[in-house]
């Protein structure tokens, strides 16, 4: 029996796995979305910032990524209805050591979070995936250089729909090549496409 989205985001909230295996002081999962939303966005993991506002995308990048679906023709009002807000995990990663970027998620951490974002990808049925950054484009569509993804708009077997997008943090260096950001335009385009067409 298939239960329903709101029952199971209520459960990824009460998810302590990851702080119970000692990868994260304290469980803070996240999620921000409706069912039948047509866009999934998978990003790397919540920000500090997310963390403390308690929803995703609300800090320095992630307010960058929604800028880029506003010039793409979506409305700030489309995240968490129309636009499925998740992470390969649910919680904030925390920093790395001496450092002011937020950490990677371990390969553990990720398979103990990968069932929660499976299910909801089974509930919510989207029509596109947008993977926000390295990790979750190298997790569902390809380990190849950005610059032979970015722009572009994949079909898979399961005849959804994948977009790439470059991360935003500040912290990345990809977007400081001239080439790169007119693959990033190239990608907003398709972004477009997709809000115009789904």
């Amino acid at each position: 029996m298939t239960i329903p989205l709101s029952v199971l985001q209520q459960e990824i909230r009460g998810c302590q796995k990851c702080a119970a295996a000692g990868f994260i002081p304290s469980a803070n999962p996240l999620v921000l979305g409706q069912p039948g939303a047509d866009i999934f966005l998978i990003g790397q993991a919540p920000s500090r910032t997310d963390n403390e506002s308690g929803r995703f995308y609300e800090g320095p990048a992630g307010r960058k990524l929604r800028g880029w679906f506003l010039e793409a023709g979506f409305e700030e009002s489309d995240f968490g209805t129309r636009i499925y807000a998740a992470a390969i995990t649910k919680c904030f990663p925390g920093r790395n050591p001496g450092s002011s970027k937020d950490r990677v998620p371990s390969p553990a951490e990720q398979k103990l979070c990968r069932t929660w974002l499976d299910a909801e990808l089974e509930l919510v049925q989207p029509k596109a995936l947008v993977l926000f950054g390295g990790l979750a484009i190298k997790t569902f569509l390809s380990k190849a250089p950005l610059e032979e993804l970015i722009g572009q708009v994949f079909e898979k077997d399961d005849g959804r729909l994948y977009l790439p997008l470059p991360h935003s943090s500040g912290a990345s260096t990809w977007l400081n090549s001239t080439h790169n950001q007119k693959l990033l335009a190239d990608a907003l385009v398709q972004l477009r496409k997709l809000h115009d067409a789904i």
